[in-house]
């Protein structure tokens, strides 16, 4: 039987016989975006993750707002931490991850958009501390040198390359 042990405004805990296990209540419209600008660099950001105490380099991602699908999601996530305003026929579905099965029942949908640099209007907001990009010849250095640990980075970055890549 679920029993819900500890709730607040973004998750619950639920025991569930001896396992217990996250339930985050707006990661069904959940979303990452890869951006592409000018078929040359990766746009990235720079972010406070307190959790860890660290500052990391990640895609643009975020929860969804009340009635709002996972790619409208994708588009006003990488507004609001970049600037860059994605057309709706410049983004595609990459997949979907589970980012911890064992204790998250979450899924997340990954997206990959392309845009030119003069789709740039605003900069960031506040939860960003930088906006970085990244050669796409150069990003998997990046993951190499363990400057890339975010998991939905690096799971936006593999299936990038299953898609696209030879």
């Amino acid at each position: 039987m679920l029993e819900i042990v500890y709730e607040n405004n973004w998750f619950s805990v639920a025991k569930e016989e001896n396992w217990h296990y996250l339930i985050e209540k707006k990661s069904s419209n959940g979303a990452v975006i890869l951006i592409l600008e000018d078929n040359k660099n990766f746009i990235l950001i720079k972010n406070y993750r307190k959790a860890i105490n660290k500052v990391v380099i990640e895609l643009p991602r975020g929860y969804g707002e009340i009635n709002e699908t996972s790619l409208e999601t994708a588009i006003r996530e990488a507004y609001e931490e970049t600037g860059y305003k994605i057309d709706k026929k410049n983004i595609c579905k990459l997949g979907s991850i589970n980012p911890n099965s064992a204790i998250l029942s979450s899924e997340v949908d990954i997206f990959f958009a392309k845009v030119s640099i003069n789709d740039r209007i605003k900069g960031s907001d506040l939860e960003v501390i930088d906006i970085i990009k990244i050669d796409k010849n150069n990003i998997k250095q990046f993951v190499i040198n363990g400057e890339i640990k975010d998991s939905f980075t690096l799971s936006a970055l593999h299936l990038y390359d299953l898609n696209y890549q030879n």
